[in-house]
């Protein structure tokens, strides 16, 4: 069974509110996450698949841990019968 597609508008979305409710410009937002403000407009837009280090910089700069920052990428996948697989 294939990986479902992940809701990268959702992300956005939830990136762009996030920001507005910490009153921060996308200049602010990427100067403190330390990436290209470009970046910031393309992932808000939900463009483009950020990688996890630039996510990680975007949820430091919003004072979010990471894991709630891209919740909504996956928060309309169904839920798997299956258990993970234990790592070793």
């Amino acid at each position: 069974m294939p990986a479902p597609v992940p809701d990268l508008r959702a992300l956005g979305v939830e990136i762009a509110r996030l920001r507005r409710e910490r009153g921060m410009s996308i200049e602010r937002l990427a100067e403190a996450a330390e990436v290209h403000r470009k970046s910031i407009i393309q992932i808000e837009a939900g463009r483009v698949a950020a990688k996890i280090s630039t996510l990680h910089g975007i949820a430091h700069a919003l004072g979010v841990p990471l894991p709630e920052l891209v919740a909504p990428v996956c928060a309309r996948h169904p839920k798997s019968v299956r258990t993970p697989t234990p790592i070793v």
